[in-house]
């Protein structure tokens, strides 16, 4: 991904590290289905590469978004985990979901997520962010 040197506006920035689908893709991954494992991401459904999965890996790595943390004797062990400044984009991604109900008519609202994101938003936070206590706390 090709970033930008520097910028004065806060959207471009937003954009520059989690912009791309795929970014954000992991990013709902890891925050929304608490997904940890390189293998826990390739199940996804949207089905991405083995090649792109690992640069924006990579990317969100070095933005600050997820920290890598190595396993013990093999790399199927690696694990990734959000930083505060990744928790801090819950607020994003709901707002995102819910532009995504409005108007895409494909929603399978039998998910629960997506029913208490309707019914419930500020609990359905608080019951992800318990996933995380180890980064919060």
């Amino acid at each position: 991904m090709k970033k930008r040197s520097s910028t004065v506006c806060p959207i471009v920035y937003a954009l520059d590290i989690w912009g791309d689908p795929w970014s954000l893709i992991i990013l709902r991954d890891v925050l929304i289905h608490n997904k940890r494992y390189y293998r826990e991401f390739l199940a996804s459904r949207e089905r991405i590469s083995t090649n792109i999965l690992s640069v924006r890996l990579q990317s969100l790595t070095e933005a600050g978004l997820l920290i890598k943390i190595e396993g013990n004797s093999n790399r199927a062990q690696t694990m990734y985990r959000p930083t505060q400044k990744a928790l801090d984009l819950f607020p994003v991604v709901f707002a995102i979901m819910h532009w995504g109900l409005k108007y895409n008519p494909n929603t399978d609202m039998s998910i629960p997520i997506m029913q208490k994101l309707t019914t419930n938003e500020k609990g359905l936070e608080q019951d992800l962010l318990r996933n995380f206590d180890d980064i919060t706390s």
